[in-house]
Formats: structure tokens, C-alpha cells, sequence
């Protein structure tokens, strides 16, 4: 199949004109780079009152995929070229713009930024309801609140689910404080308002005798008995109360 002459020079000019596209879009970076000069561009972004800084906000090159995120300070720092348009942004804060002078004959560059603030309007919202006051009393009167409700009241408590509880929640600081007290206000009682109580080391209450009404009366009967006196007052009394020996 033979093409017209009319297609083979409408072919030739396509190349001549994608040819030429793609010398411009090589040429174009060199001369750009080549005038322009890299700034190191630094600065503080902060509140309308200049003082409060504003963290991690946002610093980009407009059409371009560079930037970056200030501090916790609202510092930030980035390299740029001159010309290029310095986009601000952070949430609640309005965007702004600022252009890299030219001329810079320093390769630092400071400049601080107040980002003023932005309100957000939300639209109101209606809410309408759909049904009827008869269709509200019947889908109500229908649910059976009270039996519910006593159900969930026997389920809750039920006395082996609230000894489970119980046993599974730890004691808060109150009840810990309280804990303490009673141990030490019941180790004393017992303790007959000793002060060395504590002497076993483990928070033991150390009974005494001195108010137990049964070692009393144990003790009394012992007095009686006779089983606290001396061993001579022992040997006398028995030698008085033994038989005569009458073997001469």
C-alpha cells in the first residue's frame, strides 16, 4: 500500500515539532539553574501576636513536590532558588504566600511569618422527625422497658457475678488507706495499747493477756494452787504435813 505525499509530510512535521519541544524542555533547566541561586531560606512561623509559635506547620515550594514541616518551636528551614513562591499553611490558620527575592547576596535568607487565624462556619442541620405521635406511642408502648430492665437488674446482681467482681478488682487508694487503718487500729486493741506490736515484722497483732478474763482466772486458780511459791516454803509445808516416822 502506497501513502499520499500529503501523509508523508504531515509525518515529517510532527517529528520537526516534537524535536524542537524536546531541545526547549532540555534547554530550559540549564538556563533556569544557571541564573537563579540556591538560598538557604530559615525562620520562625507564629501566631497573629508574633509570639506564639505555631508547630508542625507546613512549608512547600508552589508546583513543585519539595518542602517541609516545622518544629515544635514553629522553626523550619529549606533550600530555595530565587523567584520561587514560598506557600505557609497550618490547621486553623490561614495560607500565605511569600516570593524569594532576588538580588539576595547572602546565601542565608531569614524570614519570619504570622499566619492569621481562620474561622470555619459549619451550615446549620434540621432534623426532622417522621413519625406521628400515634406511630411514637406504639413503637414505644411495644419495647417492654421494665422487663428489661429487671432482667439486667437480676443479672447484675446476682451474687455469684459480684463475688467474681470482687475477687477480680484490686483495692483503690481509699480502700488501701482504710485496709491500713483498721490492721493497725485492730493490732493495738488486741495488743492491750502496746506500742511494739509490730515487733514480729509482718504487721501481726501480738495478743496479751492482761485482758483475757480467762487467763485471769487461770492464773488465779495457780495462786491457789500454790504453784507460784517458793521451793524451800514447798519443802516446809510438806514436811509439816507428812506422817511422823515412829522407826526408832
Amino acid at each position: 500500500m502506497k501513502l499520499k505525499p500529503s501523509y508523508y509530510l504531515y509525518i515529517i512535521l510532527c517529528f520537526i515539532v516534537f524535536g524542537s519541544i524536546q531541545v526547549k524542555a532540555q534547554k530550559l533547566p540549564a538556563a533556569k539553574t544557571a541564573d537563579s541561586k540556591l538560598v538557604q531560606l530559615s525562620g520562625v512561623i507564629t501566631a497573629p501576636n508574633g509570639v506564639s509559635a505555631i508547630p508542625y506547620a507546613t512549608v512547600r515550594l508552589i508546583h513543585t513536590f519539595r518542602g517541609t514541616i516545622a518544629g515544635t518551636d514553629g522553626f523550619y528551614s529549606l533550600v530555595v532558588n530565587e523567584k520561587d513562591t514560598v506557600e505557609y499553611q497550618a490547621l486553623g490558620f490561614k495560607a500565605v504566600r511569600f516570593v524569594i527575592p532576588t538580588g539576595i547576596t547572602n546565601q542565608e535568607f531569614d524570614h519570619n511569618v504570622s499566619l492569621p487565624r481562620d474561622t470555619f462556619t459549619i451550615a446549620p442541620t434540621n432534623i426532622y422527625a417522621n413519625l406521628t405521635p400515634e406511630e411514637f406511642r406504639r413503637i414505644f408502648l411495644s419495647l417492654h422497658p421494665n422487663e428489661d430492665l429487671t432482667e439486667k437488674a437480676k443479672k447484675n446482681l446476682d451474687q455469684q457475678t459480684m463475688r467474681q467482681l470482687y475477687e477480680s478488682l484490686a483495692r483503690d487508694g481509699q480502700e488501701s488507706q482504710l485496709y491500713q487503718l483498721q490492721q493497725i487500729a485492730s493490732s493495738a486493741y488486741y495488743a492491750g495499747g502496746q506500742t511494739n506490736y509490730n515487733l514480729l515484722g509482718n504487721g501481726i497483732a501480738v495478743p496479751s493477756s492482761l485482758l483475757n478474763p480467762f487467763a485471769w482466772a487461770e492464773f488465779i486458780k495457780s495462786i491457789k494452787e500454790g504453784k507460784y511459791k517458793k521451793k524451800d516454803d514447798k519443802k516446809k509445808k510438806d514436811q509439816q504435813n507428812s506422817p511422823p516416822n515412829y522407826d526408832y
